[in-house]
């Protein structure tokens, strides 16, 4: 079914998550959608503020970065090297407007990083950050039981099996 979300289970363990981004609407709504989920969400309103946080002896660390990538004093991209400098296993999902200006000077994103689009949906937010974090986005839709298709007691295939198997245990 188009435009049907898939099933995200429960997380079955907590991440921490540093949100940034210089658009105060857009830093409480992402901050917001991925608390829903679980998450351990810090937020800062700057590239120089998350730089400073991570910096400070009591920060517990953190597990994905999610950070715009076009800020005034330290772009994402600065603020996810500061933070691998620190915890070089971080993750990074960049969020953009600007896609085209995401590879200037580099080929391609590099191991553990990704982006998202501006406008885009918490749907699509929550299942970038999964996938970023976890390898996978959600469960896959439960296999549909052989045992409800009418199709599969009509099939030639499924009756040489149970041929088979009758045969073996001597019922046939």
């Amino acid at each position: 079914m188009a435009g049907r979300s898939l099933e995200r289970p429960p997380l079955q363990e907590r991440k921490r998550l540093l949100v940034v981004d210089d658009e105060i609407p857009v830093l409480r709504l992402v901050t917001r959608i991925l608390a829903t989920d679980n998450y351990d969400v810090a937020s800062a309103e700057s590239g120089v503020i998350a730089a400073r946080m991570v910096k400070e002896p009591g920060f517990p660390g953190v597990d994905l970065l999610v950070t715009d990538l076009m800020m005034p004093g330290m772009t994402g991209r600065e603020l996810a090297a500061v933070v691998r400098a620190i915890n070089p296993n971080v993750r990074v999902l960049y969020v953009t407007g600007f896609a085209d200006t995401l590879f200037t000077g580099v080929n391609e994103l590099g191991p553990g990083e990704s982006f998202i689009e501006k406008p885009f949906g918490a749907e699509g937010l929550l299942e970038a950050t999964r996938l970023l974090m976890f390898g996978q986005i959600a469960m896959a839709e439960a296999p549909v039981d052989k045992r409800d298709d009418d199709r599969e007691w009509t099939d030639d295939r499924f009756r040489s099996k149970v041929l088979r198997l009758l045969k073996k245990m001597g019922m046939a």
